[in-house]
């Protein structure tokens, strides 16, 4: 499969020809590369033509955004590359991301997008400092790893840039990038998780730059009323699919779930006011439709509480990633507890069985309670095994 690596450049003179440099010393190479500068005032375009006579395809335009650029670079690859990387002009890929990432589109034929772990660098190219505000925000999101990709991405956007994304042309080319300031990466990304066409290769393979005016310093509301319009995108997109597809349903209702209690800057009660407006305009016939539409149900609501209440205990329902994550870390340290105790009474019994007295004993019928399997859990049978060799005088210490 031919691939073409993206750029589209803004004023980043001082980190471009580090960006491209990254893409032609990769262990598999790049069949094309392209860059759009768009429209910068420092001497980016003087770098990029440098980059010419080594095959790089250069393109200079008057200013039209970040998202029209990328979709004018997608339009580009697509005459003869059946995959985009995208490289933002400041970022920097690790060399074997190609050969890491591209096997998996020749095993899956569905997918469609796939992102990597990534490193965080600074203004100068050093590693992120850990205790800085985004480095903070970018551990917590991926301290969530390992959970069902829809309600991780209803968290928050944790491939976090476009930089991160490796895609089918022809998927790019029917979901053009569109013109959000902050969010056209997530768009992409969320609708690709939900209709279960996302990859995630847990390694490295990119370095993001954040730079010290990278956090948004504007009043929450821009950022709010844009994830708002990107949900009601996102819910009006899948909408034709959503009826006949209970799996897609169930992961749409993953990542809105999420989203409700997301880490990120979205209030969930802006989007239902907004749903609720959408129902209120609709009309009763449409809603009636909608609902009559709904002939695949094959449980009744809330079973759960009729199934697993011991009718005693609270109710509860970890419907929250986090949550969920609690629970599993829970069980993970009862786990690890379980198997700590397992091991250390078979040290004890090895370490009885070989001791004379213990010999002796046996071959008069005796010590009956150390070798019988007394209690439930691994941590009970440690437990009574102590106590019985302290009662028939064994030195455990």
């Amino acid at each position: 499969m031919r691939l073409a690596v993206i750029i589209p450049c803004y004023n980043h003179a001082q980190y471009v020809g580090d960006a491209i440099e990254s893409v032609l010393t990769q262990s598999r190479p790049a069949d094309r590369v392209i860059v759009i500068d768009d429209g910068s005032k420092d001497d980016s375009v003087n770098v990029l033509k440098a980059f010419e006579s080594r095959g790089v395809e250069v393109a200079v335009q008057e200013n039209a955004g970040a998202h029209e650029t990328l979709n004018r670079l997608v339009e580009r690859a697509a005459n003869d590359c059946e995959l985009v990387a995208i490289l933002n002009s400041d970022d920097t890929y690790l060399p074997r991301r190609f050969e890491q990432c591209l096997p998996a589109f020749e095993q899956r034929e569905n997918l469609a997008v796939l992102s990597t772990d990534f490193h965080l660098i600074d203004d100068h190219g050093g590693e992120l400092d850990s205790q800085s505000a985004r480095a903070k925000w970018f551990r917590a999101a991926w301290s969530l790893r390992g959970r069902d990709f829809a309600e991780w991405m209803g968290v928050c956007n944790f491939p976090a840039t476009t930089s991160n994304v490796i895609a089918r042309t022809d998927y790019l080319l029917a979901n053009p990038f569109r013109p959000y300031r902050f969010n056209h990466d997530y768009y992409l990304l969320a609708k690709a998780v939900i209709e279960d066409r996302f990859a995630l290769v847990d390694e490295p393979l990119l370095n993001y730059r954040v730079h010290a005016n990278n956090t948004i310093t504007t009043a929450p509301a821009p950022l709010v009323r844009e994830m708002l319009r990107m949900h009601l995108d996102l819910a009006a997109a899948l909408a034709p699919e959503l009826q006949g597809n209970k799996d897609l349903r169930e992961r749409y209702a993953s990542f809105r779930r999420a989203g409700w209690k997301s880490i990120s800057s979205f209030d969930a009660g802006e989007a239902e006011a907004a749903f609720a407006d959408l129902a209120a305009r609709a009309g009763s016939e449409i809603l009636a439709t909608l609902a009559d539409t709904m002939d695949d149900a094959e449980t009744f609501p809330n079973r759960h509480l009729v199934n697993n209440h011991d009718g005693q205990s609270p109710v509860t329902e970890a419907g929250g990633l986090c949550e969920k994550l609690d629970i599993l870390r829970g069980e993970l340290d009862s786990l690890k507890g379980s198997l700590a105790a397992a091991r250390e009474l078979a040290r004890l019994r090895n370490r009885v069985s070989l001791s004379r007295k213990f010999a002796l004993g046996r071959l008069l019928g005796g010590y009956r309670e150390l070798v019988s399997d007394r209690g439930k859990t691994p941590t009970e049978k440690l437990d009574n095994f102590k106590a019985a060799a302290q009662r028939a005088g064994f030195d455990l210490s």
